[in-house]
């Protein structure tokens, strides 16, 4: 067993707290393993990990995820000399087959950007009904979300969906319990062999509540409150876009022996 010497980026795009691992010395059987350890409040304590390969990110589990997506952006940017204002990157993602493209504006502070995405577009949607909810589901390439309209989490509803998510072999799967008095969504994300979290903001469930929000209630932009921050989704000509605030907030080595967690 040896110590695995590991050079990250944390950052902060609406509270999602993302690490992201530069690919040099990682494989990918590895991942899971060091995404586990990374997440905890004993290590470097975030909600989700990428690994990042020149343009590529692939996310724990290969899921797709916007906000990490988003924080490559501003991360691709931090780091770019040519940056002035606002530029375009193009970076593809796991759990997505065509390539992405972020627009990133810079702000007063160094480490600071906003960063928009196009977000893929769902492959199918459907409606049920669990507990006397009505349930809409976004399928998209990598992930399924969940949305309901609750004023509050419903912890026997979630167990219901994992429940109908193992049933129905959906791996990755969000569920946004969404207050639409307050334009206020609580996400809850599952990543296959990792576990469930309550995340602190989550653009694809966003972007899934946006499809939601303009098939439903004709509303093509709006400003999405959740626990760490906001995100603004609007529907431009059939296509769905995520923005929001991303900090850079620290980089540095991880140490992590995986074989002994």
């Amino acid at each position: 067993m040896s110590l695995k010497e590991l050079k990250f980026v944390k950052i902060n795009p609406s509270g999602n707290i993302t690490l992201l691992y530069h690919q040099n010395n990682i494989i990918k059987d590895e991942f899971k393993a060091i995404s586990k350890v990374s997440m905890t409040k004993n290590s470097l304590d975030a909600e989700q990990v990428g690994f990042i390969n020149t343009t590529h990110l692939e996310m724990m589990d290969g899921e797709f995820c916007g906000n990490a997506c988003r924080s490559f952006g501003a991360f691709l940017a931090f780091n770019d000399d040519s940056f002035k204002d606002k530029k375009i990157y193009t970076i593809t993602c796991s759990g997505e087959s065509t390539p992405l493209n972020l627009e990133i504006t810079g702000t007063a502070f160094k480490n600071r950007y906003f960063a928009k995405i196009k977000m893929p577009n769902y492959i199918a949607t459907e409606t049920i009904v669990l507990n006397n909810y009505q349930i809409y589901i976004f399928y998209f390439s990598g992930i399924t979300h969940f949305i309901v309209e609750s004023k509050e989490i419903d912890n026997f509803l979630l167990e219901l969906i994992h429940n109908y998510c193992k049933n129905y072999g959906i791996l990755n799967f969000g569920v946004m319990f969404f207050d639409s008095k307050k334009l206020f969504m609580i996400p809850y994300v599952y990543i296959e062999g990792i576990g469930g979290t309550w995340e602190n903001s989550c653009a694809s469930g966003t972007s899934a509540l946006g499809f939601y929000l303009n098939t439903y209630k004709n509303i093509d932009s709006i400003k999405i409150n959740q626990p760490g921050g906001f995100l603004i989704v609007s529907i431009e000509n059939s296509n769905t876009f995520i923005d929001g605030p991303v900090d850079i907030v620290a980089e540095g080595t991880s140490y992590i022996n995986i074989h002994n967690n």
